[in-house]
């Protein structure tokens, strides 16, 4: 006779696995908080596990159970749920993909060790057992602990591995990686088909071999291609800073050059009035006019990298009508490698403009304190951002997101946190009452 325990109790161990599929994906790329995507998919499958396990009995014919009604039954129970997970996760579609085919693989791996333990206890018992219309007790049992030995694995894969490197990968590197994951599933899928199960123990050994080596796989695939991206990254972020970095350069000298020759006009100025030419100086003026508005706001901040970066930002600032209050005091060069002190200033400077941009323009504000006390240098930026409950502060960029790509983390955010900690200081970011705050401290070379 048909137990329907034995079948609830199979089926029911479906939830384990439906509690990881969110766990790859950031906050901002789920519709529902974490919390309640679990929630919801805990209750749907109590309830068709239920269902189904009642579906079961009432199918069945004098005892023996309807193959093809259990097969239609699970494939709409999980074609369901797959079509809620798919829109509860906001990504592209691939990326949906690539982790249901992760997740399919780990359901054939424990099916596949719940089987091989399965028959190691039951010995000769086994094939007649597990393939009973009643179901097994023991085979559910090894499911279960099948399940709590490799579930804290995979979720520390997915939560630490995958969710840190998917959001990094390229349309093509994830097709890439798709098509190699499909390979891998389907090897271990035919590997694991119909095992000889009277080699109990060599099958085991087989079983967990393969285990172990497509977790490696995984890890070396997604770890590696991680890693190769984000220096491709940085060295375009480099590569970008240092074109930016000549082009307000080349803004600071045309400034001091302008400087350099008002002297020169004031002179000329000066002739053409002793000389009572009143009709030349008005028109010397109409031409060099523009010189005054090229001046205006130019400030001489002794450091010229601190100059340049802050001249940029400030002209920028000024095109987009944000507000800003400068107040940096240096007796000079502050001795920082231009190139550090570019990457920390400029994106101090860029994610702050970049979140001003979001704000309405009679709340924005920002602020600029820049100074050295002995050997330490100073940097305090303060801008307006969207309100925020309550106070957060953190000493780690990773506890922010990136505002120009969704579920990436704040890249800007950890290249100040490195710049700071090349130099012995440290760096800190927080949010309070609508205002985002980076304080950096730097020791001086």
């Amino acid at each position: 006779m048909i137990e329907p325990l034995f079948l609830l109790m199979r089926w029911i161990q479906t939830i384990p696995m439906v509690l990881l599929m969110a766990t790859p994906f950031d906050e901002r790329e789920l519709r529902l908080r974490r919390e309640f995507a679990g929630l919801f998919s805990v209750i749907y499958m109590l309830l068709a596990s239920v269902l189904l396990a009642v579906a079961s009995v009432a199918a069945s014919t004098n005892g023996t159970r309807n193959i093809i009604a259990r097969d239609l039954g699970m494939a709409a129970m999980m074609a369901v749920y797959f079509w809620g997970w798919a829109n509860m996760v906001r990504t592209p579609a691939v990326r949906k993909v690539m982790v249901a085919v992760i997740m399919l693989h780990y359901a054939a791996i424990l099916n596949a060790l719940s089987n091989i333990l399965a028959s190691l206890i039951l010995e000769e018992r086994y094939l007649g057992e597990i393939n009973a219309d009643a179901g097994s007790l023991t085979f559910n049992l090894c499911l279960l602990a099948s399940t709590a030995i490799t579930w804290p694995v995979v979720w520390y894969f997915l939560r630490h591995v995958l969710r840190k490197n998917l959001p990094v990968l390229d349309d093509r590197q994830i097709r890439r990686g798709l098509g190699y994951m499909c390979i891998v599933f389907f090897m271990f899928c035919v590997a694991t088909y119909n095992p000889p199960y009277e080699m109990r123990l060599e099958m085991l050994i087989v079983v967990m071999t393969l285990v172990v080596t497509d977790m490696v796989a995984y890890y070396i695939f997604f770890q590696e291609i991680g890693a190769v991206h984000r220096k491709e990254e940085a060295i375009r972020q480099l590569e970008s800073y240092r074109l930016q970095y000549q082009q307000i350069s080349a803004r600071v000298e045309e400034a001091r050059r302008l400087r350099h020759d008002m002297r020169h006009h004031l002179i000329t100025l000066g002739a053409l009035n002793a000389q009572g030419k009143q009709a030349e100086i008005t028109d010397y003026l109409k031409r060099y006019g523009g010189v005054y508005d090229q001046l205006e706001g130019c400030k001489d901040w002794k450091d010229p990298v601190v100059e340049s970066i802050l001249g940029y930002y400030l002209a920028k600032a000024d095109e987009e009508g944000i507000p800003i209050n400068c107040n940096v005091i240096l007796e000079g060069s502050t001795g920082i490698d231009p190139v550090d002190m570019t990457v920390l200033l400029s994106n101090c400077l860029e994610n702050s403009m970049e979140a001003l941009r979001h704000i309405p323009q009679k709340k924005r504000q920002l602020d600029i304190d820049i100074q050295i006390t002995g050997k330490i240098l100073l940097l305090q930026i303060i801008n307006s951002c969207m309100d925020v409950n309550g106070t957060k502060e953190f000493t780690t960029w990773e506890h922010f997101s990136s505002g120009k790509s969704r579920g990436r983390k704040g890249v800007g955010l950890q290249s100040i946190a490195g710049s700071a900690e090349k130099y012995g200081g440290s760096a800190r970011f927080q949010q309070k009452d609508g205002m985002f705050t980076v304080r950096v401290v730097l020791n001086l070379p």
